[in-house]
């Protein structure tokens, strides 16, 4: 494999790692305040 193509290999997946790092950070900042999915309230 060329070294310019491994270049742009490592590149693209570190993007894609620090998309999802971000999407996580913002899912465990946002999920604070909401309840947990597994608890069912009752209506009344």
């Amino acid at each position: 494999m060329p070294t310019d193509a491994l270049l742009v290999t490592i590149i693209v997946v570190a993007i894609f790692v620090v998309f999802a790092g971000a999407l996580a950070w913002a899912d465990r900042q946002t999920s604070s305040g909401r309840p947990d999915s597994g608890v069912k309230r009752k209506s009344s």
